[in-house]
């Protein structure tokens, strides 16, 4: 191919642009670009390696001569590296001591055979890592049980946890009990950290703080079931919220950690998500959900993702319109669900969702609960709520990916109708209106509170039904194909679990056309 192809009268820098973007689409595309010719190959050459992921064929000692090039690729262009931490120490160390530039090492634990977890120092070169500046980050850090814990090398080292910028904890199984004090101790020695996940399991536990201990001033914080119980002098004391860009708090009491925190001091978050309170019973009081409106209201200057789960009737909706210019995903769900198909879920009315929609142009993906009628039966599905589905497609300008939470149209003293799926007929009733709209990229349709990992329904009549096959609890898609329709289908639920007739877990849906 010669140089006087279009592609080619372009800069280098605007080629190396597009080679990122490629990158960032499909990442062995950019090794296939490398094939098409010379010149190609040297722009593409240091993409595809910038960020790797170490594998059993690439630490081999036998793989210079395997695939020649391979390593000195590796040396020259790769920044990057994601280490299993179930591979060899040996041999994986050699390899990251022949980078030259190793800006960052990604730690992933992929098992937890030893009750003693040991962090990545044995792979690194200090002085390497000095050098080089290189950050540390640690995933999936399986902490947790009686007889899992942080092994003691873990803190001899404090040249190499000042190097981590980065811990996500993986949900414990059994919960962290009396682990969270050596993870308090290992984030203590992190002055750099920036990004912690904290997942717990239940209630949770929470850090015991003392002296003048205070925790780094993160970026990105996860708290999963993580039991707050500070006051507001114990934050002031120990936690630092200057630098936080994104939160969520996830099954823990929300209402005493808004309540002990300033809230000025998430004035720049671009993310938000507060849902699912498990244990914490207090968390469906008024009171959190006043304050989570006044934090979003009056002090979040320009939220991005807005995920929470609230009492939707207390919470003013001009708090998100004020973000209209930044917002570009929204979840907005009301505490009752669709667990309980005798209760009414409280559902935004048709001039308010369509005025939210002209008002949050920006926002590309949406998640609403959509309670149309009474609970049970009759319109009390999705197909109860025409006005709603209706007032959602003709605005948000720019909305191509929808999730509805609704009720089911089962009731339980029902007889099961082996010809009839009402659920069913509802959501592809609902998928027609839609796509005749406009374009989609994906539409969920969530009935009676499906879950993946779920406890569906009790009682007798439920009880019935699911010996026959006919669930509540039901997950129906759609998604763009790529060839200009659209795919419908139905998830299936841990177990196995999905409702009868068998037909509907996937079909193709060729004459819906965008």
């Amino acid at each position: 191919m010669g140089t006087s192809q279009p592609l080619f009268r372009l800069s280098s820098e605007i080629l190396a642009l597009i080679m990122d973007h490629l990158r960032g689409l499909d990442h062995r595309s950019v090794f296939v670009v490398r094939l098409v010719c010379r010149v190609l190959d040297s722009l593409a050459t240091p993409v595809a390696y910038r960020a790797i992921q170490l594998n059993h064929r690439i630490i081999d000692p036998s793989a210079p001569s395997l695939y020649p090039g391979l390593l000195e690729h590796v040396s020259c262009f790769t920044h990057e590296v994601t280490v299993r931490s179930d591979l060899p120490s040996t041999d994986v160390r050699r390899v990251l001591s022949a980078i030259e530039h190793l800006s960052l090492v990604r730690w992933s634990f992929v098992s937890r055979d030893n009750s003693n977890l040991r962090l990545p120092w044995d792979i690194l070169d200090a002085d390497q890592v000095e050098r080089s500046g290189t950050s540390i980050a640690v995933e999936n850090l399986p902490l947790g049980g009686a007889n899992c814990d942080l092994d003691e090398s873990c803190f001899i080292n404090p040249a190499l946890t000042r190097r981590m910028v980065s811990l996500k904890l993986s949900s414990p199984k059994p919960p962290l009990t009396t682990r969270s004090g050596s993870l308090k101790r290992l984030v203590l020695q992190s002055p750099h950290l920036r990004t912690m996940h904290y997942r717990d399991l239940g209630i949770g536990t929470s850090f015991s703080f003392g002296g003048s201990e205070r925790l780094p001033a993160v970026v990105d914080l996860v708290l999963q079931s993580y039991n707050w119980d500070h006051s507001a002098d114990e934050v002031v004391r120990h936690w630092d919220f200057s630098q936080i860009r994104s939160l969520e708090l996830v099954n823990m009491p929300v209402a005493n950690f808004l309540a002990s925190v300033r809230l000025g001091d998430f004035a720049r978050l671009h993310t938000l998500r507060v849902e699912d309170y498990g244990g914490h019973l207090q968390e469906t009081r008024p009171g959190a959900t006043l304050r989570l409106c006044e934090l979003v209201r009056d002090h979040v200057e320009a939220l991005e993702t807005l995920d929470i789960t609230c009492h939707t009737q207390l919470f003013e909706l001009e708090a998100i319109g004020r973000h209209r210019h930044s917002l570009r995903v929204l979840r907005y769900r009301d505490h009752v669900g669709f667990e309980d198909d005798s209760k009414r879920c409280p559902t935004l009315a048709r001039s308010e969702l369509a005025a939210l929609g002209h008002r949050l142009g920006h926002v590309h993906t949406l998640e609403l609960d959509m309670d149309g009628g009474g609970g049970g039966g009759g319109n009390g599905g999705v197909g109860g709520g025409g006005d709603l589905v209706e007032a959602v497609s003709s605005s948000f300008a720019r909305l191509h990916t929808l999730t509805l939470h609704v009720q089911t149209r089962i009731r339980s003293c029902d007889p099961v109708e082996p010809d009839r799926d009402r659920d069913r007929e509802a959501a592809l009733d609902v998928f027609g209106r839609l796509v005749g709209r406009r374009a989609w990229r994906r539409v969920t349709i969530n009935v009676g509170g499906w879950r993946r990992a779920m406890v569906r329904r009790m009682g007798y009549g439920w009880k019935r039904h699911n010996e026959q096959g006919v669930y509540a609890e039901r997950c129906f898609w759609l998604e763009a194909d790529g060839r200009g329709g659209y795919s419908v289908g139905e998830e299936t639920a841990l177990g196995g679990a999905i409702c009868r007739p068998s037909r509907a877990l996937c079909i193709s849906w060729p004459g819906l056309r965008r």
